[in-house]
């Protein structure tokens, strides 16, 4: 993580997140970097299987639903004002989903 913490982070609340959710699963995101007026870091955290279950279970029938539990559930820094922002809410989603710890597997015949 760079040195410079969002604004209102602190890392004594990087440390208690380090601690709650893992090390490697704690990260700095930069929101909107194509629109300069607009662009924030925050911090999120990748989601567990738990969020992953409750997205996919949204996904299909209720998509801003769907949205609303990665991002209430794994934005872990200025949630407000990401989420009153279409644009910082929007690539925050996007950035969230590209978290999604979602693999490839090698399947073949036996």
């Amino acid at each position: 993580m760079k040195n410079n913490l969002p604004e209102g982070v602190t890392p004594e609340m990087i440390k208690a997140w380090k601690e709650q959710y893992g090390p490697d699963k704690v990260k700095l995101a930069t929101l909107a970097p194509e629109v300069p007026e607009k662009t924030k870091d925050v911090v999120v955290r990748v989601p567990d299987r738990q969020t992953y279950n409750q997205y996919d279970k949204w996904v299909g029938t209720d998509p801003g639903k769907a949205k609303d539990i990665l991002i209430n559930a794994c934005l872990l820094s200025n949630k407000e004002e990401v989420k009153a922002d279409d644009v910082l809410y929007f690539s925050c989603y996007w950035a969230l989903s590209e978290l999604l710890p979602l693999h490839k597997a090698i399947v073949g015949d036996l």
